[in-house]
């Protein structure tokens, strides 16, 4: 006695399957809200070094009596990073200033000249760490990273051949003997 499959119905499973599978394009593409717009991008879990992440420089410690203009957008690079994901970071920019260094092989999204400004930030303009938190600070595409090869140069830098290479290597070394949070 032989049992007679019906063909129909193995196809079925199979197709309804492959209809409620995404491509990895559509993975990859921002999901978007009722009104059309990107949601806003959810922390990751581990940030590399060498990313690049999103924020406003009102985020960012400031001088209130030095500065003039605030930025709205501001591009940061993630130098290093202690075992809680607290990050230590540069600011870049694409405007040859005082204090800053060209990165001659990096060009930014807009593919301009792209500088790093001097200075380590391991907190906020509150005096918190800095997270990638979706809010304040969001990932970059890894496409935007810096090589391994502009990184070192950034690091030695800012770590070794600046005037404020010292207060630098202390916020690090702070950063790194942090205990971690519960």
């Amino acid at each position: 006695m032989q049992k007679k499959i019906n063909k129909n119905s193995t196809k079925k499973p199979q197709a309804n399957a492959a209809k409620n599978k995404r491509t990895a394009a559509e993975k990859s593409r921002p999901s978007t809200t009722r009104a059309g717009q990107s949601a806003p991008q959810k922390p990751a879990g581990k940030t590399p070094l060498g990313r690049t992440l999103k924020t406003k420089d009102e985020y960012l410690p400031h001088d209130k009596s030095k500065v003039r203009q605030l930025k709205d957008k501001r591009w940061v690079v993630v130098i290093d990073k202690n075992t809680d994901e607290e990050l230590a970071i540069v600011r870049l920019t694409d405007e040859n200033q005082p204090n800053t260094t060209p990165l001659p092989t990096y060009k930014k999204g807009n593919k301009r000249d792209t500088y790093f400004k001097h200075f380590v930030e391991t907190e906020d303009n509150e005096g918190n760490a800095i997270r990638v938190d979706g809010k304040k600070f969001l990932e970059n595409a890894a496409q935007y990273d810096l090589s391994k090869k502009e990184l070192k140069f950034l690091r030695d830098k800012v770590l070794n051949h600046t005037k404020q290479s010292q207060e630098n290597r202390n916020k690090i070394l702070i950063l790194k003997n942090k205990k971690l949070r519960d």
